[in-house]
């Protein structure tokens, strides 16, 4: 009796099949991400310390602040960021210079970019993405994943965007508002 044997000519389409699925999901996502609201009337939206949501669906874990100021490396070290590695830009589409580092005892990567226009669009985009598998998995607690280029698991839960940088922030928005506010004095 002869059985039928799986072959080796599927696995391409396979391949293929799972990159077509990934390219539709993110390219609905950014989608989701230029199409979300900005109605500021919705005060219970509106996180404290002054800073706006950077997408409705992600409002518990994403503030936009001081976005009219620019900041360099130098301005984080001053407000009290302990700097730890570099890692390439290669990794983050149109980032200028990535660091991890820390704040308070939590981790916290910090993405540079030329503009705050920049940071709020292709870099709030890319850091959705990096921390939307451990927010949909689980929220502030779920499962962890990983910043760029890292080959250690941080459980980088949500973002903000500040000035003309990024900075994925450790299991709460909280630490990163705190570097925020400790960079606007």
């Amino acid at each position: 009796m002869a059985y039928a044997t799986h072959t080796s000519h599927d696995a391409p389409l396979l391949k293929h099949t799972r990159w077509l699925l990934l390219l539709m999901f993110t390219t609905a996502f950014a989608l989701a991400l230029a199409c979300g609201s900005s109605d500021s009337s919705d005060d219970a939206a509106a996180p404290a310390s002054g800073g706006e949501v950077v997408d409705d669906a992600l409002s518990e874990v994403s503030i936009t602040m001081l976005a009219d100021q620019t900041f360099t490396f130098e301005d984080y070290v001053a407000a009290g960021w302990k700097k730890n590695k570099q890692f390439p830009t290669d990794t983050v589409p149109d980032a200028t210079d990535i660091w991890y580092g820390f704040f308070s005892a939590k981790d916290i990567e910090i993405r540079f970019y030329d503009s705050h226009e920049i940071a709020s669009t292709s870099g709030a985009a890319n850091a959705a993405e990096a921390i939307d598998q451990s927010f949909r998995e689980g929220g502030s607690i779920g499962a962890s994943n990983r910043g760029a280029g890292s080959s250690a698991v941080i459980k980088f839960k949500a973002f903000a965007v500040v000035g003309d940088t990024v900075m994925l922030c450790e299991l709460s928005i909280d630490s990163c508002i705190a570097l925020a506010d400790a960079l606007a004095k």
